[in-house]
C-alpha cells in the first residue's frame, strides 16, 4: 500500500459514513491536541509548510470535490469584498466577475494597489481600467506568461472583458 497525503472534502460527513465511523473521539481528541490547530500555513519545526492539525502541504493531494469548494469558498471571500466599493453595483455582471478573478488571483491588499484602476472603475472608465490591468506587473509577471498553471492570456481575456462589459 502506497501512503498518499490526500485530502478530501470532509463537510458532509455524517456519523455512518465508514471512513469516519474508525476514528474514535478521542483519536481525533488526541491528534488535535498532539497537533495543535493552526489556520494559517506555517513552518513547522524541521521548516516543512504545514497547516490545520499538522497537514504537510509539500505532501497534500486534495479531491477535485475540495478543490472546487476551495475555489467557490474564496470566489466568494472576493465576491463579498467587492461589494464594498461604491462602484459596484454599476458594473455588468461580466465586469464584476473581472474584479471578483483579479480579487481572487491577488488578494485584497494587491488589488487594493491597483489605485488607477480602482479610480477608473469609480469614473465609470471601462476603457482606462482596461489599460490599467495590462499597464501593471500582475500582467506582465503574474499572469500570462508560459510555464504558468491556467491560460497565458488571462490578463488580455480579463481587460477585453472590462472594457466591453460583456464575458469573452
Amino acid at each position: 500500500m502506497v501512503w498518499r497525503n490526500s485530502v478530501t472534502s470532509s463537510t458532509n460527513h455524517d456519523e455512518g459514513d465508514t471512513m469516519f465511523s474508525i476514528l474514535s473521539q478521542q483519536l481525533l481528541a488526541s491528534v488535535k491536541r498532539g497537533e495543535g490547530e493552526r489556520l494559517d500555513a506555517y513552518q513547522d519545526s524541521k521548516g516543512i509548510w504545514t497547516i490545520g492539525y499538522g497537514t504537510n502541504l509539500q505532501e497534500l493531494h486534495i479531491s477535485k470535490t475540495l478543490a472546487e469548494q476551495w475555489l467557490a469558498d474564496k470566489l466568494m471571500q472576493a465576491a463579498m469584498y467587492a461589494q464594498g466599493f461604491g462602484w459596484w453595483a454599476e458594473l455588468t455582471p461580466a465586469r464584476k466577475d473581472v474584479v471578483i478573478e483579479m480579487l481572487y488571483n491577488l488578494g485584497g491588499p494587491r488589488f487594493g494597489g491597483f489605485k488607477k484602476f480602482i479610480h477608473a472603475l469609480d469614473t465609470r472608465q471601462w476603457d482606462h481600467a482596461a489599460d490599467e490591468m495590462l499597464d501593471s506587473k500582475w500582467h506582465r509577471e503574474d499572469v500570462g506568461k508560459p510555464g504558468i498553471q491556467g491560460d497565458t492570456d488571462r490578463a488580455e481575456r480579463l481587460a477585453h472583458q472590462m472594457r466591453s462589459g460583456e464575458y469573452v
